[in-house]
């Protein structure tokens, strides 16, 4: 039964992946969910898609609700995880369409698995958390992903503009980071 939910849960994933992707082509707006896991060696958990590096990530969509969907994504990664907090909700506009975006931050601690390399990724591995925050190709991750880091008894909230640059999508900071609990 386990095998049949995973071989299921990554074929839907395979299927999604070769949608429309709201990330690149959006028609409203969207939530998108990051997980941060961090495991006993103190690494992170990072992936590559193409040249963007960062904290594994899916868009909101599927009809589950929020720890379940977070459990299927450390399952697409080949992990179980637990302690899951919400660490940040973080708001993102963009100056070239009229949609917004809700960028949803929560970690978690690795409790078992080995990493598997989730379809329409091309790199997955552990990393040192410095290194990690480090390499996160993204400003606006990177930012999150380090105060996150730094103040983990915080709930952080925050906003960020997002342009359009030839292929690149620059991000700047409007709104400081500031607790929200």
């Amino acid at each position: 039964m386990r095998l049949f939910i995973l071989i299921s849960f990554l074929l839907s994933t395979v299927w999604a992946f070769g949608q429309n992707n709201p990330h690149r082509d959006p028609s409203h707006n969207f939530a998108v969910h990051r997980l941060i896991i961090v495991n006993d060696k103190n690494e992170m958990l990072m992936s590559r898609e193409q040249h963007v590096w960062g904290t594994p990530s899916f868009v909101y969509r599927e009809r589950q609700y929020v720890k379940e969907s977070l459990d299927s994504l450390a399952s697409a990664y080949g992990l179980r995880i637990s302690d899951v907090k919400l660490r940040g909700q973080f708001s993102y506009k963009y100056d070239y369409h009229p949609y917004a975006t809700l960028r949803h931050y929560y970690q978690a601690t690795y409790v078992d698995g080995e990493v598997i390399l989730p379809e329409g990724l091309a790199e997955v591995k552990w990393m040192p958390i410095e290194d990690a925050i480090e390499i996160n190709t993204v400003t606006s991750i990177k930012q999150i992903t380090e105060q996150i880091m730094k103040f983990p008894d915080n709930i952080w909230g925050g906003s960020f503009m997002v342009s359009h640059v030839g292929d690149e999508h620059p991000t700047k900071m409007v709104e400081a980071f500031y607790p929200l609990n």
